[in-house]
């Protein structure tokens, strides 16, 4: 079994809060144990009001902040609030959230949909720019989103953690948040849809880290009454799918080893 408990770790989310969702149990756990984890956050470049078309500014007002330099403002120290509480640094970089990508993605339904295919020259350049980070270290495990949901940034994502892969890197996937715990045939419909590009996976119990997985989301102040609107008490939704997904361990996060474009 693969030990995901130990040695140099980059965490790497789409938006500002994928990783505390996902699996800030095991970032806690690293950081607990001195092995000094690290989050990336891909899509957190500065923004400014010519970006904000009807879609992404439908998406302002669902977090009850519209100004767009007040949207990075928030969103920046909530990230770091939720860092600090796992004890591991995160590092911006500059790409712009797809809701602010032009006319590529102007609803849901298209967010949610195929990753356009002009997009992968992004996942190309995201691989380049994680390996050249000052945080990248002999050995960096790399931990990526599955892309359950199918949210495209997701996606993107993922298929950086591929290319990555592919020039020797341990990367593994995570489950995305709260996608496969109110959607869960989400995760076995991408599964699916990836085939061999994911291997077994592999669990890690998380025990008393949860708690500091719960502390980190609920820094997202303006976010968990959006993400977690299917239930008035997201601490226990998500304590609970930990619980299920771990049984006998107790709760735990689920990890897929990512393999090299061309696998099977």
């Amino acid at each position: 079994m693969n030990n995901l408990t130990s040695g140099p770790a980059l965490f790497i989310q789409p938006h500002y809060d994928d990783v505390p969702l996902s699996c800030g149990g095991t970032v806690a756990l690293l950081a607990d144990r001195g092995h000094e984890p690290r989050m990336v956050t891909v899509f957190a470049g500065e923004l400014v009001d010519e970006m904000v078309g009807p879609f992404a500014a439908w998406k302002h007002e669902r977090w009850k902040v519209t100004d767009a330099e007040q949207v990075l403002a928030v969103r920046r120290a909530e990230d770091a609030d939720a860092a600090r509480t796992l004890g591991a640094p995160v590092r911006w970089l500059g790409m712009p959230d797809a809701i602010y990508r032009g006319d590529r993605y102007k609803s849901d339904h298209e967010l949610f949909g195929p990753l356009i295919g002009e997009e992968l020259e992004l996942a190309i350049h995201l691989a380049e720019e994680i390996r050249h980070l000052p945080e990248w270290r002999e050995g960096t495990r790399v931990f990526v989103p599955l892309g359950v949901g199918s949210h495209v940034d997701h996606q993107l994502v993922f298929e950086a953690g591929r290319r990555l892969a592919a020039q020797g890197a341990q990367v593994f996937a995570y489950e995305d948040c709260p996608y496969a715990i109110h959607s869960p045939a989400g995760v076995a419909a991408r599964l699916a849809a990836l085939g061999g590009a994911v291997g077994e996976p592999v669990l890690v119990p998380i025990g008393d880290a949860l708690e500091k997985r719960l502390d980190a989301i609920a820094c997202y102040r303006s976010q968990v009454p959006v993400i977690f609107r299917f239930t008035a008490d997201f601490r226990r939704a998500v304590a609970e799918f930990a619980i299920r997904t771990g049984g006998a361990s107790g709760p735990a996060e689920r990890f897929w080893p990512v393999r090299p474009p061309g696998s099977r």
